[in-house]
């Protein structure tokens, strides 16, 4: 569906505009995919960015700052979000030795292994948004987005 058809809208006050509008519709689809894909596992794609950065950390631990740091989407509160995979046994929480006003969060096994069990849906879902695209355009895609996010004067 074109953005035109999605919006009702044929003109647009710039090209600009247009863009913009395509990303942030773009955005909410494959957010929809995502949190369609994560459901069936009972985890959000804000849990699922927390875990991911949590296992390519393995099994070393991150201080909460250092986690917020690095989440895709930012949040206020990481620290309820970190309390709510420790509930559910996805993470643990601990005063470092270093410095007991920092609190360290690591994956547990629990956590690793509901990742492995998310990995391959995950992946079928990417594949299948982007199935119609070459690998050049991907590319490209990828280019222009980090662009426009990066490249401000």
């Amino acid at each position: 569906m074109t953005l035109s058809d999605l919006i009702q809208q044929t003109r647009f006050a710039s090209p600009a505009h247009e863009a913009v509008l395509n990303v942030v519709a773009t955005d909410s689809y494959l957010g929809g995919q995502m949190s369609d894909t994560l459901a069936p596992f009972g985890v959000t794609q804000a849990q699922y960015n927390v875990l991911r950065i949590l296992r390519g950390h393995h099994p070393a631990r991150y201080a909460c700052s250092e986690v917020a740091e690095r989440l895709l989407d930012r949040m206020p509160d990481v620290t309820r979000l970190l309390v709510r995979l420790e509930s559910h046994g996805l993470v643990t929480r601990e005063r470092a030795t270093h410095d007991r006003r920092v609190v360290e969060v690591g994956i547990t096994d629990k956590g690793l292994d509901l990742l492995k069990q998310i990995d391959a849906p995950i992946d079928e879902a990417i594949n299948r948004v982007t199935s119609h695209l070459t690998a050049a355009e991907l590319a490209t895609l990828s280019e222009l987005l980090e662009k426009v996010r990066t490249d401000q004067a």
